[in-house]
């Protein structure tokens, strides 16, 4: 599907300025952020080859306001993290599509549990790796003090992916044009 340059170049800025300001303004909530969802639209809603720009520009802009690029090794677990999120969305984007729909709504909610933990597994893998001497009772330790990160993470993924990915992305589907079809009834809302 051929989009047009503007509306494509918009929806990358669109995509970075959530990922980006997101991830700034909830500096202070570990593990609450946008750039998981940002990742996820990206991959949704872009060209493959924008996806890859646009997932990394954000992520390095950041670390680099917030002053964490280059400062440790597990950067390269979360940047790759990121890339993973982004081709397995962009690999099961077929499935995730929808209309304005409860389902699809779901789907977007499903989508961030199961990228989160995939992230989260991925990461902890490499604070083992950076960190622990190479046993299995040090890889099950990291996972242990993994988990309330993790499911605060989920919760954060959860809200992010329902109430702020289903909502743009539903944007990007039917434009702001004032009519929005909702289970066959088209609904139209005239301004004063």
């Amino acid at each position: 599907m051929e989009q047009n340059p503007k509306r494509l170049f918009a929806t990358a800025i669109s995509v970075f300025t959530l990922g980006f300001i997101g991830r700034i303004v909830l500096h202070d909530y570990s593990n609450f952020e946008t750039i998981m969802v940002a990742t996820f639209l990206s991959a949704l809603v872009l060209p493959k080859n924008w996806t890859f720009i646009v997932t990394i520009s954000m992520i390095v802009a950041s670390d680099i306001y917030l002053g964490y690029f280059g400062g440790s090794k597990i950067i390269l677990f979360t940047y790759s993290g990121f890339l993973f999120v982004s081709f397995l969305t962009s690999k099961f984007k077929k499935n995730i599509h929808g209309d304005f729909k409860p389902n699809t709504v779901y789907k977007f909610g499903a989508s961030g549990v199961l990228l989160t933990l995939t992230y989260d597994i991925w990461t902890n893998f490499g604070v083992f790796l950076l960190t622990y001497n190479y046993t299995l009772e040090n890889l099950i330790l990291v996972y242990i003090l993994g988990l309330p990160f993790m499911l605060y993470h989920l919760i954060s993924s959860l809200v992010t992916f329902t109430l702020i990915g289903f909502p743009f992305y539903t944007i990007h589907l039917h434009g702001m044009n004032n009519k929005l079809d909702i289970e066959d009834e088209a609904i139209t809302h005239e301004q004063n």
